[in-house]
Order: structure tokens, then C-alpha cells, then sequence
């Protein structure tokens, strides 16, 4: 049996207590659903065979809200987390059959509900010709802004519900997951280590456990020793998988990176990498913009202080020589 371990839904900004603005989405399962027990689909289809997926939108808040819907492919992030925010309609390689290509109309859907109103938006798809392998892979991705206030930053709520179409060897097939070159880059006043990586199979790969390992090369010495777990990589899928590093010296340095997980074989993958003195520097001379904020805010306080003081030395002053001046006169 394929493990469930698609999330049913994934928030990316929590809205408040008592909310203005707030949704929320079911997926309506159909009679032919694999899994009846899931927030997902998880379907098993005939060649060219139309089917519909049903997503009930429904407004929870005490304002109107705008609610719109993508059905995109599942993709992987640099944690490694399966998403299906992004909209590009092919996955890797060109050649593989991915949910979008299968989607009969537009991808893309908006609904605007009344408070308490509920709706249902319908996505349809079409099998392939043939049978294919595995799993294909994708997702009904809603959003909303839900901001409330007059504010630059705009707030969004977004769900997620997984699409997971099981093949005639769904049972059978492993991942294949490659890796290319590691690349150090200084961001934001730290280093982060990316590993190009590639899933080039119709399978996902799930509850990855990872221990990153740095030595330096020319002494040998282990500088950075990390780990993770739960880890999830899509099927036909690429992505640069991202290590946070503490600042190391200019240098060359040794990457050893043990992976496994429950469908994906234990293995060590080394690479080879060099931090230049100039990204070094790069790190050493970064400013978060509060911090630059907050010296400007604190040098206004320090001018202000030293104005009000000095202001009130002239008025004493002024105010003394004028009392001395009306003795005068009275003398």
C-alpha cells in the first residue's frame, strides 16, 4: 500500500482568533477514491478516463473574501517539502506526463463568498492514453489575502489539498534521487550550502532522514556536523537542497551528506567546495536593515537629547543675564 503521507492541508500565515477575513476548504472525496479515510485524493484511473476533482471553499469570517485556486503539479522546496504552490506547467524531464498537462480548462479558479457563504469549484483532468508507472503528482493549491488593515505587508492564508494518481506498478517503483554540485553562497549575513538534487523517477520519496558532515581539507577537521528528518522529495523533481552553515574561514572543505529513508536506500554522498575570502567578507559585513534602523532611530535620540540639553542651557542662561540685568535697574 502507498503511505499516506500527503498533508491535508498546510497553512502559511494562521489567521487571527477572531477573524474578519477566513476560509477554509474540504476536498470532496468521489466513489472511486482509493483511501476513503483521507483529506486527499488518491485515485487510481483508466487510460484517458475524465475525472473531477470537487474542492468545497467555504467563508468562516465576518467579511467578504476572495478566494482563488490553482491545480499545479507537485514540486519540491529546498527543506525538502512537497508543495504545490508553483504554477509552471511542465516538471522534470519534459518528457513525463505531469498533472497540469492532464487538467481540461483552466487551471486557475476564483470564487468571492459572503460571509458564511459556501461553494464548490470543480477541476476536471484526463488520464493519459497509455498506463503509466508509478505516480503522478499534483494538488489543488487555494489562497486568499485575508489583511484587514491599511499595512504594506499583505497577509495571505493559503491550503493545500494532494492529488496523488497511483499508476499500474504504484507499489513497485522506488525514487531515483541524483545529486550535482554543492555551492556555498553568503546570504543575508550567513553561509547556506546548496546541493543540487534531482528525483528523476515517477515515485516520491518520504520520511527522509539526512546528517550533514563539513571537514576541512587541508587540516582534516570536522567544522559543521547537522542533521534533519521527515524529509519529502516529488516525483520528477528538481530542486537545490539547502543547508544552513555557520560562518566558516576562506577555504576548501569536504561534504559528507548520509541519506535514507523509507523508500530511498541508505547512502553517503561527498562533494567538494570552496568559501572565497570575498564571501567571507560579504558575511562579516552584512547589516540586517533593523539594526541600520535602529542605529538611525537611536542617533535621532542621542541629537534630540543633546539639542533639548543645550537649548536649555541657553534659556538658563539667557534667563540669568536678564534677572541680572533687572537687579541692575532696580539697584
Amino acid at each position: 500500500m502507498l503511505v499516506a503521507l500527503f498533508a491535508p492541508a498546510h497553512m502559511v500565515a494562521a489567521a487571527t482568533k477572531v477573524p474578519k477575513k477566513a476560509y477554509s476548504v474540504t476536498a470532496i472525496l468521489p466513489g472511486n477514491q482509493v483511501d476513503k479515510q483521507l483529506n486527499y485524493w488518491q485515485l487510481h484511473l483508466s487510460p484517458k478516463q475524465v475525472q473531477s476533482l470537487q474542492l468545497q471553499v467555504a467563508n468562516i469570517g465576518r467579511e467578504a473574501i476572495t478566494v482563488r485556486v490553482q491545480a499545479n503539479n507537485g514540486t519540491t522546496d529546498a527543506n525538502p517539502q512537497i508543495i504545490y504552490s508553483q504554477s509552471a506547467s511542465t516538471i522534470y524531464p519534459k518528457p513525463a506526463t505531469s498533472f497540469a498537462s492532464m487538467v481540461i480548462g483552466e487551471r486557475e479558479q476564483a470564487v468571492t463568498l459572503a460571509p458564511g457563504a459556501v461553494k464548490i469549484l470543480t477541476f476536471r483532468i484526463r488520464a493519459p492514453a497509455d498506463h503509466f508507472s508509478g505516480m503522478i503528482l499534483g494538488g489543488l493549491y487555494a489562497t486568499a489575502d485575508v489583511t484587514t488593515t491599511a499595512t504594506q505587508v499583505r497577509q495571505i492564508v493559503a491550503y493545500q489539498r494532494s492529488v496523488v494518481l497511483q499508476g499500474k506498478d504504484i507499489n513497485q517503483v522506488r525514487p531515483k534521487i541524483q545529486f550535482g554540485a554543492a555551492k556555498p553562497v553568503a546570504e543575508a549575513g550567513r553561509f547556506v550550502l546548496y546541493l543540487a538534487t534531482r528525483n528523476t523517477a515517477p515515485m516520491y520519496a518520504y520520511a527522509l532522514t539526512n546528517k550533514l558532515t563539513i571537514y576541512r581539507q587541508d587540516t582534516g577537521k570536522r567544522v559543521v556536523h547537522t542533521s534533519g528528518t521527515d524529509g519529502k522529495i516529488a516525483p520528477h523533481s528538481r530542486f537545490n537542497w539547502q543547508f544552513l552553515i555557520p560562518k566558516l574561514a576562506a577555504g576548501s572543505y569536504e561534504m559528507r551528506l548520509v541519506i535514507a529513508g523509507n523508500n530511498v536506500a541508505r547512502r553517503t554522498v561527498i562533494r567538494h567546495f570552496t568559501i572565497e575570502p570575498v564571501q567571507v567578507q560579504a558575511v562579516s559585513d552584512y547589516r540586517p536593515t533593523g539594526r541600520r534602523n535602529f542605529g538611525v532611530v537611536l542617533l535621532l535620540i542621542v541629537l534630540i537629547g543633546v539639542f533639548m540639553v543645550v537649548s536649555w542651557v541657553l534659556i538658563y542662561q539667557r534667563g540669568r543675564r536678564h534677572g541680572q540685568q533687572l537687579r541692575k535697574k532696580t539697584k
